[in-house]
């Protein structure tokens, strides 16, 4: 990743009303309405990242994962669940001072347990709703979109102070999801917006650099299009995280390796995520499963690590509402994901060589950044070179996937 600044002379003028229209924004200040959510006060500095289902009385590397976890930047567990094993779960949370979403049917115990009130910041209401509906050919009616949002309105009832996570299936989140929903409640676009009012935060998993299925369109877009496919259901305010695996997620398929990762992160991020979900579980063909692949696999703990660093202290900016005025275009065809953000009076461009179905995976290019400043010299920090903003342009080279953030 390269981090750019410019200094400017001059603003552009009239093109902020021709140029696309800025990605919506939930801003941080959305989740102070919860008081014990997990950022209760809106600090803009707060880019909330998330790994799924882990026991934080669990051990890798001879560390509990309730200290592994926040040690390489992931902020929250989604999914502290319910069964006889719960209590030692518990006491790992305790001891390790993790925080965490838990299975809604404990939230007697969490009201109960105002000690431990930071350690719970939500409820995980459901997983994968809209497919776990049907188990082959059994119909479960309480996954029916009502069903959901009944059940969502019942835990916030009972502790309005914490939000409601769902996670949700391909079938909400990919352009082609309608095809393999089945027991429609009123529509396909109905039933997805009454599930996603169920959550107060949300995702969908789609696997795409590790499909099994080798016909389907591979590439980082696959992660951002999510985001764009669930902003239809969820609306322009809620936050929505990225997804993203990190290791072998599928009995068959491919395992994701580390520069498959970072640009799925940062495509979901250019898309318009407002956090990140990593999934860690891993499947083989020979039933065997590890759940931790994220500290288990070197290099992309190390990977995993540098990225949510770089998150992190660019919070500030991704958390900032998107402005108009910023167009980027490549030399041959490969789309160019960005964002445009106004932070302390400086303006921040946050670009990233794409794709999309037709080009499914990226190819390096020759990006023109169209800015609304002048005149100016953009300085490639720790690079040791500088690029020009000429006639309104930045012009730099793109590695596939590669992602620039420019200042100025």
């Amino acid at each position: 990743m390269l981090i750019l600044t410019a200094a400017c002379t001059a603003e552009a003028e009239g093109r902020s009303a021709a140029w696309p229209a800025p990605i919506p924004t939930p801003l941080p200040g959305y989740y102070q309405q919860w008081a014990n959510g997990p950022n209760p006060t809106g600090d803009p500095n707060v880019f909330p990242i998330n790994v799924w289902m882990q026991d934080p009385s669990g051990i890798e590397h001879g560390e509990k994962l309730g200290r592994a976890f926040p040690r390489i930047g992931v902020d929250f567990g989604i999914g502290l669940w319910e069964d006889q094993w719960w209590y030692l779960r518990q006491e790992g949370l305790y001891e390790t001072d993790w925080r965490v979403y838990v299975d809604p049917v404990r939230v007697d115990t969490v009201l109960a347990d105002t000690a431990h009130a930071r350690n719970y910041v939500g409820y995980l209401v459901a997983d994968e709703p809209d497919m776990n509906k049907v188990y082959g050919d059994v119909f479960n009616p309480d996954m029916q979109p009502s069903a959901i949002l009944a059940a969502a309105n019942r835990v916030r009832a009972q502790d309005p102070t914490r939000p409601t996570y769902i996670n949700f299936s391909p079938w909400m989140g990919t352009p082609t999801g309608e095809i393999g929903y089945g027991h429609i409640e009123k529509s396909y676009e109905e039933d997805m917006r009454t599930y996603c009012s169920a959550a107060d935060i949300a995702s969908a998993d789609y696997y795409a650099w590790t499909h099994p299925d080798r016909n389907h369109t591979v590439g980082a877009y696959a992660y951002g299009e999510v985001i764009d496919t669930m902003r239809k259901w969820c609306g322009p305010d809620k936050p929505l995280y990225g997804f993203v695996e990190t290791g072998h997620p599928h009995t068959h398929g491919e395992i994701i390796d580390a520069d498959q990762l970072e640009s799925a992160v940062w495509n979901t991020v250019l898309h318009g995520a407002t956090g990140i979900n990593y999934f860690a579980h891993s499947f083989y063909p020979d039933g065997k499963g590890e759940y931790s692949s994220v500290l288990t696999r070197p290099e992309i703990t190390q990977r995993v690590t540098e990225v949510n660093a770089r998150l992190e202290s660019l919070a500030p900016v991704l958390n900032a509402r998107n402005q108009p005025g910023v167009r980027a275009i490549s030399d041959n065809g490969i789309p160019v994901a960005f964002l445009h953000k106004r932070v302390d009076g400086a303006h921040w461009v946050l670009a990233q060589t794409d794709g999309n179905r037709d080009h499914p995976r990226s190819l390096a290019a020759r990006v023109t950044v169209e800015v609304p400043v002048r005149q100016g010299t953009a300085t490639v920090v720790g690079e040791d070179r500088t690029v020009p903003i000429t006639d309104g342009r930045i012009v730099d080279d793109f590695a596939p996937y590669g992602v620039h953030i420019y200042r100025f």
